[in-house]
């Protein structure tokens, strides 16, 4: 197929039904930028490709370079429309097939540009186009494709007055065309008359009175919905996840409710985990085998090793959770934070930028910065590393089986000593040696028969009643 045929994104659009100044391309679906969809499926073919850009140039070239290093770029300085937009490529023509599609359609799959392809080549076509079908007048960014007895024709959206009901055969905005073809025709485009546009939809019209081959491939609307507004983009991402949902589970996932839980493109997850309700799985994360994330967590760009359960309402980002460790409900790991084999990271636990050995235990309410902390370890509730001095942040250092009270305060930078104790309500400011038990409190003071004291009337408070009762006297 690469050998004869190139292709044309044509994504230089305002996106003005969007409601935003940033391109449409430019939205994520699934953690993968809109335009990236159309890119990666052509490389996936190996069609070589072409980019019309225009508005938001440099936002689009930069998504697509990041990704792809063999993309050409084509400026179309003013949007006058689809068939300027492919007018403007004149110059890097090749290839004997063109094929144009929009950057905005990102369900469309390798399997419909393979069909119009071998269609048009069996055929001995000289342009084919993909159709699908729809009748909900609310969808009405469409073009609608018109059989006549003179021939085909693409009414635009714009200017269609025809019933979506009855012409419910739709443009899906994908054509192949020969190139001398366009070479003949593509000059002779005129503007609209409504919207000043040049569209290149006109291309089939003038084929078709020319007496030109013209062949047409079916597909289902889903797959090559193009996205305007919010409605349609969500709409979007709610058909890719399903898609992706339904793919993990043939692979052994189970989903409690799959229609609340959210999916990116490049998650990975393991067969024999169960995700709960309303997970949230963001960006490259990774989830092993037989682990279980529960309701309401979420996890961005997160290792899950296997047989880990994250409990309710856990938050995981940028960080590594290795096998057999238990953390939630409420925590929240993030910064590069590595947690080791059959640790345990209980609720409302935050740890930041740190390493936690393996069979370490960080139950309740506790705050770990910048900390190394070894194995075995136990902190109890309420610790906080205080790794900040508002200039810098320093390292705390916790050895092997030492026991950290609870409501310690832990003042960086540190080093607890291995198998050492500190006392509940200390706040550690020297490093601990090994073996030690470290106290830091004020000492306790008892002050006898203060309660009694406390309820009395004060000094203001009796002169106040003296002289209200004075004053009841007199009156």
């Amino acid at each position: 197929m690469q050998r004869n045929l190139q292709a044309i994104i044509l994504a230089a659009g305002k996106s003005r039904r969007l409601n935003t100044k940033k391109s449409k391309l430019t939205k994520k679906i699934c953690g993968q930028e809109m335009v990236l969809y159309t890119t990666n499926l052509l490389s996936s073919l190996s069609i070589p490709i072409s980019v019309v850009i225009g508005h938001e140039k440099e936002s689009i070239k930069s998504i697509i370079s990041t990704n792809h290093n063999n993309i050409t770029f084509v400026i179309q300085n003013e949007q006058l429309g689809t068939g300027h937009a492919v007018l403007c490529t004149q110059d890097i023509w090749e290839k004997k097939y063109i094929l144009i599609l929009n950057g905005d359609a990102p369900l469309v799959t390798s399997d419909i540009i393979s069909s119009l392809y071998e269609n048009h080549v069996k055929k001995d076509a000289h342009l084919s186009f993909v159709t699908a079908h729809n009748i909900d007048p609310s969808l009405n960014s469409y073009g609608i494709v018109i059989h006549d007895d003179k021939g085909i024709k693409i009414i635009e959206a714009k200017e269609n007055k025809h019933d979506r009901i009855e012409e419910c055969c739709i443009n899906a905005g994908i054509y192949l065309i020969n190139k001398d073809l366009l070479e003949e025709n593509i000059h002779i485009l005129q503007k609209s008359n409504i919207t000043g546009e040049i569209y290149i939809t006109d291309l089939v019209n003038i084929a078709s009175q020319k007496g030109c081959k013209i062949e047409t491939t079916q597909a289902p609307f889903d797959l090559i919905r193009g996205i305007n507004t919010l409605q349609e983009l969500w709409a979007c991402e709610q058909i890719k996840r399903a898609e992706l949902i339904k793919i993990w589970m043939s692979k052994g996932i189970r989903f409690a409710t799959p229609q609340d839980t959210h999916i990116d493109l490049n998650v990975t997850i393991q067969s024999g985990t169960c995700i709960g309700s309303g997970v949230q799985l963001y960006g490259s994360t990774k989830i092993g085998k037989n682990c279980n994330v529960e309701a309401f967590s979420i996890l961005e760009n997160a290792t899950i090793e296997d047989n880990v359960i994250i409990e309710s309402h856990t938050v995981i980002k940028n960080s590594l959770i290795k096998s057999n460790v238990i953390v939630g409900p409420f925590a929240y790991v993030h910064s590069n934070t590595v947690v080791c084999e059959k640790s345990n990271v209980g609720n409302f636990v935050d740890i930041k930028k740190s390493q936690i050995g393996s069979e370490t235990k960080i139950k309740h309410l506790s705050y770990i910065g910048n900390s190394e902390i070894g194995n075995n370890v136990n902190i109890g509730a309420g610790t906080i590393t205080c790794n900040s001095n508002g200039i810098t942040k320093e390292k705390t250092i916790i050895q092997d089986k030492a026991s950290i009270g609870s409501n310690n305060s832990l003042i960086a930078p540190i080093n607890i000593g291995k198998d050492s104790f500190t006392a509940a309500g200390s706040v550690i400011t020297k490093d601990v040696p090994a073996d030690a038990l470290a106290i830091a409190r004020a000492n306790q003071i008892n002050k006898d028969e203060y309660t009694k004291k406390l309820k009395q009337p004060s000094l203001f408070e009796q002169k106040k009643l003296q002289k209200n009762s004075s004053s009841n006297l007199t009156g």
